[in-house]
């Protein structure tokens, strides 16, 4: 295999080359201590003693080794100074056969290993582990990078590791290649074969592999049965396959790279190939969409039956309330018979009863013949007239009434799937077993126990069976079931059992140990002292904040007569002087386009957008203009169709081949990645921050409704009307870098994505995470402390939160709080269970899962479930504390609320870049609704960097420090996330070419 690009121009001169410093990290990586200096010392010239210290702080930030004539002036002047040479020295001769002898020396000090034949077998072990789960080339040598440095061993050059990687690669696809020589037999490379055959013989007519291509999102009951034919069709090929895919080792990030070259080429492409190699893509493809099509039916029966729940309940709250309606009348004429025929039946027995002129045989003669008048029967009939109108019956019918419409859609997908069953989902099972082969027939023989008590005395009537009312009872509880989790498929992306997505078992019984190191984790291997130390900090805590209320330390806490509190936090005083606006341009627009060229010169986030393929490179492939109207296409909601009709100078088959086999949600992850970079290292976003060593970040979800079939969507009236509705889930920091974004459905809580965003980064390093109540759960609460994130939603209602303390504390003095505790801890469930939340701390830190598939799963799950229990229980102690110091501190909490305006900001700036289509999204998959959205984010983060390039220029431009104190202070308060100044629209042509009517629309003239 030819030499790979792996690093573009600039990433390999960066590595190859010594750091350059700024004043600060030259002070910082340049000073040394006494001992260093004694080891310089020792040595003979003061040119051998200026490069070795050269080298040294060279080597502490990138551990690395470079050739002395790239040593820069600026950082031997400074080492020449530390070691007082005078100002007459003149740096020489620092020979590479000397350096290469003062290398052990330096290696020694820092107790890092040469890399050596030892390391190079050891980082070929490592790249291999990688190559199996299809990291792109680039990702995989910054993770060889970061394995070196874990393992405390020297950096190899760029080029060595390029070629390792290039090696292992070609390796790999050759060790496949003969797995599939060896594997696959006649009748096997037959059946993938015909994939590539056409349903007939007509031109039109399309492949068997490009109608397994496409997976709809419709629920219609006719769309659904083409995927179950689907399904069935791919099972078959998938359950011989199997030994095949077993032997070929592929992960499911293996299998999704192969597939994604499947989808993306058109038949001729994939004929282009050797047979070994279309074979190794189609296998992949098989599995691929074997799992994403019975993912996609799981999601079609959620889905439904969410839909059919919220439609017969509407339905039934509707009939209660015209029911109510005629029930109020009844109940008012039962009333007046009541007083007519009974009250006044009383008061005439009294009376008799009374009068003394009588005696009492004269008076129960009486009383027997006022009885004789019945009027009993006819009010016992009135009053379970209204009884029976009162009862749940009519539930039932409607949920009979709507079967069928159900079971369209959800009969064809239980017919099909197999299902795994957890402990306790037995007797689901058993019904599920008799609907398949019965082929949905319910006879009086179904199948029971998974029924409640009134959900079997409904479907079973003198000794006959509802099979409309067992179906609809049926998908119910299978649907609870997916979601606790239950349930689960053998082939899957999305529900797997939850020990699927966690490391291995047995894998944690070998590797804990080194896995907790890696993860960073070693402060808490020992539950109990964790929790003694929580115990001690969460008390204190209680008491600061008791004793703060008491002597009025704190006055923004108001206790309300009825208990409860409230806390006061007074804004900020706004400062409405030198807006932002009036520093960028006021009478010239900024053209989008030139936003992202000039962002690009700067940072080279487009050498990122790489082709699909590891053997392409971007240069081959595809223009700057192109790449830069396709992130426009989908970034701004134009499309890429229409992009290609208003735009010049490109074609639409450039923004298709674009679209197509570079806009991948890494790719635009990793342009994203590569302004962060940038606009990290410059100064003026750090005028922002509200403290130097940490970094507060926050995160929220805006709605955007979706114009086609969409199960990454739901209908919500109050976001969408009849519209179905995504969410947004956008990530921000305090200097306002954009630095990760989400789309999920609407109906899926936020808490489960806070993670995601806070783990699936390399440039923006959280230190305390804010959300609003929509992303907090107590579980968030318990990981993101174990992960080193301190988490401070702005939590709503805080008066009704429970808080805890440990039973420890049950007989401390308490009578002077105000703020109480209101349960204990579960202590003995976390300790029980802290090996498990060990082991999932340790998946998500390590980067093997993504913290959303884990907490989907998890947060689903029965509340019985220990490792749910154990999470919760762990959470609500470090929710206790931060509650605590929320009420007590004041600057923390301003601080939430400016972070969660960042982000409100940042939310009408995605409508603002969005011009096409600023309140919907266009595509109805996640994967391409995702991509849209990361489009639209490095869009933002451009304008965002460009706003930064021009302030920044301003500043260093503005004459006298008190000016530049005076525009540092305007920056200051007012947000760089601005696009008044910045064209989105694009420009109109009034040429005569252009006002010529083009479509012959007018009449000829007369």
């Amino acid at each position: 295999m030819p030499r790979m690009q792996i690093l573009n121009t600039t990433e390999e001169e960066q590595y190859d080359n010594p750091p350059i410093f700024d004043a600060t990290q030259r002070k910082k990586s340049l000073t040394f201590s006494q001992s260093l200096l004694e080891i310089a010392c020792e040595l003979r010239t003061p040119d051998n003693q200026v490069g070795f210290l050269v080298a040294c702080g060279y080597f502490k930030v990138t551990k690395k080794f470079f050739s002395s004539e790239s040593f820069h002036l600026k950082d031997i002047n400074y080492v020449s100074r530390q070691l007082n040479l005078g100002e007459s020295y003149n740096y020489g001769l620092y020979s590479n056969r000397t350096r290469q002898r003062h290398e052990h020396l330096i290696l020694e000090y820092f107790g890092i290993k040469r890399f050596d034949k030892d390391a190079e077998i050891l980082l070929s072990q490592e790249a291999i582990k990688m190559v199996h789960d299809q990291l792109k080339p680039n990702l995989i040598f910054w993770r060889c990078v970061d394995f070196l440095n874990q393992q405390k061993i020297e950096l190899p050059s760029s080029n060595f590791l390029t070629l390792l990687i290039t090696d292992v690669l070609a390796e790999y696809k050759e060790n496949l290649m003969q797995i599939i020589n060896e594997s696959l037999d006649y009748e096997t490379k037959y059946l993938l074969d015909e994939l590539f055959t056409q349903e007939s013989t007509s031109k039109t007519s399309r492949y068997r592999l490009t109608l397994l291509k496409r997976i709809s999102q419709s629920t219609k009951p006719a769309k659904v049965r083409e995927r179950v034919l689907d399904v069935a069709y791919l099972a078959q090929l998938h359950d011989q396959l199997i030994p095949v895919i077993s032997a070929m080792g592929l992960k499911h990030e293996g299998i999704k790279y192969y597939a994604g070259s499947v989808h993306k080429s058109k038949i001729f492409q994939l004929h282009q190939r050797s047979d070994e190699d279309r074979y190794i893509h189609t296998i992949a493809f098989i599995a691929h969409q074997y799992f994403r099509l019975q993912d996609n039916l799981i999601d079609v029966l959620l889905s439904v039956v969410r839909t059919f729940q919220n439609t017969v309940q509407r339905e039934h709250k509707e009939l209660c309330y015209e029911q109510g309606k005629s029930h109020n009348l009844k109940l008012s004429s039962f009333l007046d018979r009541l007083d007519d025929d009974v009250f006044d039946l009383i008061k005439q027995i009294r009376e008799l009863s009374d009068d003394e002129s009588m005696s009492d045989t004269h008076k129960i003669s009486e009383i027997r013949l006022l009885l004789q008048v019945d009027n009993c029967n006819e009010l016992e009939n009135e009053k379970l007239e209204i009884e029976n109108e009162m009862n749940a019956v009519e539930l039932y019918k409607i949920l009979e009434a709507r079967s069928v419409r159900l079971q369209n859609r959800v009969s064809p997908i239980l017919k099909t799937l197999d299902f795994q069953a957890e402990s306790g989902a037995a007797d689901l099972m058993d019904a599920i077993r008799y609907f398949k082969l019965n082929n949905g027939v319910i006879k009086i023989n179904a199948p029971l126990k998974f029924l409640n008590d009134d959900q079997e005395a409904a479907v079973v009537i003198n000794h006959k069976i509802n099979p409309s009312l067992y179906k609809v009872f049926l998908f119910i509880h299978i649907t609870s079931a997916i979601k606790a989790g239950t349930l689960n498929l053998n082939h899957s992306y999305k529900y797997r059992p939850l020990d699927d997505y966690i490391i291995s078992k047995e894998r944690w019984g070998k590797e804990k140990q080194q896995l907790i190191e890696k993860a960073g984790l070693t402060e808490f291997v020992d539950c109990k002292a964790v929790l003694q130390k929580l115990d001690h900090v969460l008390y204190d805590q209680y008491q600061g904040v008791n004793e703060n209320i008491i002597t009025n330390l704190n006055p923004h806490f108001k206790p309300l007569p009825n208990g409860g509190f409230r806390v006061l936090t007074p804004p900020l005083e706004e400062t409405d002087d030198n807006p932002i606006n009036t520093l960028f341009p006021e009478r010239q627009f900024v053209p989008l386009t030139e936003v992202l060229s000039t962002v690009n010169y700067m940072c080279r986030f487009i050498d990122q957008i790489q082709h699909h393929q590891q053997n392409h490179t971007h240069k081959a492939g595809i223009s700057r203009p192109a790449l830069f109207a396709s992130l426009m296409a989908l970034g701004c909601g134009i499309g890429p169709r229409k992009m290609a009709q208003i735009s010049s100078s490109v074609k639409g088959s450039e923004i298709d081949h674009a679209v197509n086999w570079y806009l991948s949600l890494e790719n635009i992850q990793a342009a994203n990645n590569s302004i962060l970079k940038v606009l990290d290292k410059m100064d003026l976003p750090n005028i922002y921050r509200r403290h130097k060593d940490k970094l507060h970040t926050s995160s929220d979800g805006q709605k955007f409704t979706v114009r086609t079939d969409s199960l990454n969507a739901n209908y919500s009236f109050k976001y969408g009307g009849k519209e179905q509705v995504s969410s947004v889930y956008s990530f921000i920091d305090e200097r306002n870098l954009l630095w990760h974004s989400l789309v999920f459905s609407a109906a899926e809580r936020e808490s489960a994505y806070v993670i995601d965003g806070l783990m699936r980064n390399d440039v923006v390093k959280s230190d305390i995470h804010s959300t609003d109540t929509h992303g907090y759960s107590e579980v968030i609460f318990g990981t993101t402390h174990l992960l080193g994130i301190s988490y401070a939603p702005r939590i709503k209602n805080l008066k009704k939160q429970i808080l805890y303390i440990f039973k420890n504390r049950k007989a401390e003095d308490k009578k002077d709080w105000s703020i109480l505790p209101n349960k204990y801890i579960s202590e003995d469930i976390i300790i029980d269970n802290w090996d498990e939340v060990l082991r999932l701390v340790c998946t998500i830190k390590l980067k093997e899962t993504t913290a959303s598939d884990i907490f989907r799963r998890l947060n689903s799950y029965s509340k019985q479930h220990d490792l749910y229990k154990a999470m919760k229980a762990f959470g609500q102690i470090i929710k206790s504390n931060f509650i605590l110091r929320y009420i007590d501190d004041l600057e923390l909490r301003r601080a939430i609320e400016k972070q969660l305006n960042k982000v409100e900001l940042a939310n009408k700036f995605t409508r603002a870049v969005a011009v096409g289509n600023p309140r919907e999204l266009a595509q109805g998959a996640k994967e391409e609704q995702g991509i849209a959205e990361a489009c639209n984010r490095l869009i933002k983060n451009a304008i965002i960097c460009w706003n930064y390039m021009y302030l920044d220029q301003k500043v260093k431009t503005t004459d006298g420090e008190i000016n530049k104190d005076y525009l540092l202070s305007a920056i200051k308060s007012h947000s760089p996330v601005s696009w008044a100044h910045i064209n989105m629209l694009g420009e109109y042509d009034f040429s005569d070419e252009k006002l010529k009517d083009s479509v012959d629309i007018l009449p000829p003239k007369i």
